[in-house]
């Protein structure tokens, strides 16, 4: 049975104090040195380490790369922690 909530983000940055919810989110790209994820609405609960990009496509796109951090999604709500983003 599908869910009509739709996917939300939230991301909190560690190193600037900020957080940014984010609606409408159809999908979460996330590519981390081990693996490559496409989250969608509905997705299997996970949890996981990043160490990589990650791209939320919503409304708008909103990108983060070369990101060292940690998110979960239960529920449909993704949570994304930037521990740091590493400059190249």
């Amino acid at each position: 049975m599908a869910s009509s909530v739709e996917l939300q983000a939230i991301v909190l940055n560690s190193e600037t104090i900020q957080m940014d919810v984010i609606e409408n989110v159809k999908i979460v790209r996330i590519k981390s040195e081990e693996y490559n994820l496409l989250i969608m609405k509905d997705y299997w609960p996970v949890v996981g380490e990043i160490n990589g990009d990650v791209l939320i496509e919503a409304d708008e796109n909103y990108k983060f790369e070369n990101m060292i951090g940690f998110f979960t999604l239960s529920h449909n709500v993704f949570h994304l922690i930037i521990k740091e983003q590493v400059k190249k």
